[in-house]
C-alpha cells in the first residue's frame, strides 16, 4: 500500500459545440471526465459516451482528438469490448461501441502525457489547483531567481454504466485495470471506492466529490485507500484526485496524473 504526506445529461452529446480546449496556463484546472446520457443502455443499442473536458462538472465543453488516447478499456458483463469507433468534435470525443452482453459496464480512458511551461506569476495557482503537497511546493521554490515550472500531465478518467441490467461483470468493474492512477468501487460495500495508483492502494490522499449542482465535497482515504461519499449526495457524482511527482532535482519536469471517474450512486 502506498502512503501519501503531503447534468443535465447528454441526448446529444454529439453536436457541434464551443472552442478547442485552451492552450493557455488555464487549462490545467480543466477536469477531464467520461458522461453517458443514460443510466441503463438497451441491450443491442450502440452505447454513446463522451470525453469531455470543462472547468466545472458536468458541462461539456472541450473535445480531445483521438490521438490524445494512449489506453482505452471497456467491459461489460464481464466481456471485453473491442469494436469501438470515435466521433470528435469541438465539444467532446464520442466513445461508440455496440455490446454483444449485458450487465454492469465500465469504460476506462487514459491520455498521452501533454507538456509545457507555467509562468511564475501563475505556479501557486497551479500548485493549488493540482493539490502539491508541501515537499514539492518547497522544492520548486528553493530554486532562485523566478524560474518557469516544466510541468506534464496525464488524464485517466473511467465511468461506470449498465447494459439492460446492472447485474453481472463485476470483477471486471470491482478490480483495478492498472491505470497510473484509478477510482475503484469497493464490492459489497456501498458508497465506497478506492484509489489506487499503479493498482496498489493510495493512503491519506485527498478527493473531491462533484455534483452535477455544482457542490464540491472534500474526503481522504484512509488507511487502505478507501473513502465513503456521504449518504446525503445521491445520483450521479464525479470523483476527482491528483498527484503529482516530485521530479529527480527540483527545475526537472513536474508531471502530474489527474483521474476522474463518473458513478451513479443509486
Amino acid at each position: 500500500m502506498k502512503t501519501d504526506n503531503r447534468s443535465p445529461r447528454l441526448k446529444a452529446v454529439f453536436a457541434g459545440g464551443l472552442a478547442a480546449l485552451l492552450a493557455s496556463s488555464a487549462a490545467f484546472g480543466h477536469k477531464t471526465f467520461l458522461a453517458s446520457s443514460e443510466a441503463i443502455w438497451p441491450s443491442g443499442e450502440t452505447v454513446e459516451i463522451a470525453m469531455t473536458s470543462a472547468l466545472e462538472y458536468p458541462d461539456i465543453q472541450f473535445g480531445l482528438g483521438q490521438d490524445r488516447v494512449a489506453f482505452i478499456s471497456a467491459t461489460v458483463g464481464g466481456v471485453a469490448v473491442d469494436d469501438l469507433s470515435y466521433a470528435e468534435t469541438e465539444t467532446a470525443l464520442g466513445i461508440r461501441f455496440t455490446p454483444t452482453s449485458a450487465g454492469l459496464g465500465v469504460l476506462a480512458v487514459s491520455t498521452h502525457p501533454r507538456s509545457g511551461e507555467i509562468p511564475p506569476e501563475s505556479i501557486d495557482v497551479y500548485f493549488e489547483e493540482i493539490d502539491a503537497d508541501a515537499d514539492v511546493q518547497a522544492a520548486f521554490h528553493a530554486l532562485p531567481g523566478s524560474p518557469t515550472l516544466m510541468r506534464s500531465y496525464s488524464k485517466l478518467t473511467k465511468t461506470i454504466f449498465c447494459v439492460a441490467t446492472c447485474e453481472g461483470g463485476e470483477d471486471a468493474v470491482f478490480t483495478p485495470m492498472g491505470q497510473a492512477l484509478e477510482f475503484v468501487p469497493v464490492q459489497n460495500e456501498a458508497r465506497r471506492f478506492a484509489l489506487y495508483q499503479d493498482s496498489e492502494t493510495l493512503a491519506g490522499h485527498r478527493v473531491t466529490i462533484h455534483t452535477p449542482d455544482g457542490r464540491h465535497f472534500e474526503a481522504l482515504t484512509d488507511e487502505t485507500g478507501r473513502f465513503t461519499v456521504s449518504a446525503e449526495l445521491d445520483g450521479e457524482v464525479l470523483l476527482s484526485a491528483i498527484w503529482i511527482d516530485l521530479p529527480e532535482t527540483p527545475d526537472g519536469n513536474y508531471h502530474s496524473d489527474q483521474a476522474t471517474m463518473t458513478v451513479r450512486l443509486d
